[in-house]
């Protein structure tokens, strides 16, 4: 063989190398690439997640102290009461309640509160006490400060 010829072989040898290296190297790098716009949209999901709890949470806890205040407010303790749609906080509850607790709680003052609210409209029970509204109260003041703690974080 002529030095021409085994010259032409090396460069296509050599050709055909770099070839496979570029195309192992683009391979490499489009898969890096892939790895890292997933982690991205993997970490941009994960933001939007809490983000999108937080306010749903949020609200869940003001519409909760809304229902509570205007509950309370409807109690006269002279003997007479107003009507309130019970029917509607209860409504409230049960649709937000994983929302407010964080869990399905066995008891909570909130419900136990809401409960006795219910009862006494239904049945001219006695209304729930001062006690029964402010340990809800503070079970939803005691959320929002965990809420936002868990914000802080």
């Amino acid at each position: 063989m002529s030095d021409e010829a085994v010259i032409a072989l090396v460069a296509v040898a050599v050709s055909g190398i770099v070839g496979l290296a570029t195309l192992g190297f683009h391979f490499w790098n489009a898969s890096s690439e892939r790895r890292q716009r997933f982690s991205e949209r993997k970490e941009d999901s994960r933001e939007w997640y809490k983000r999108t709890l937080f306010e749903r949470r949020l609200q869940a806890i003001q519409e909760g102290r809304r229902w509570l205040t205007r509950l309370w407010a409807i109690y006269d303790p002279i003997g007479g009461r107003g009507s309130a749609p019970i029917g509607d906080a209860m409504a409230w509850y049960e649709n937000n309640i994983i929302y407010v607790h964080g869990e399905m709680p066995a008891n909570s003052p909130i419900g136990r509160f809401l409960y006795g609210v219910e009862e006494s409209m239904a049945n001219g029970a006695g209304f729930p006490d001062n006690s029964e509204w402010v340990a809800a109260i503070d079970h939803l003041n005691e959320k929002a400060r965990a809420l936002f703690e868990e914000l802080e974080r």
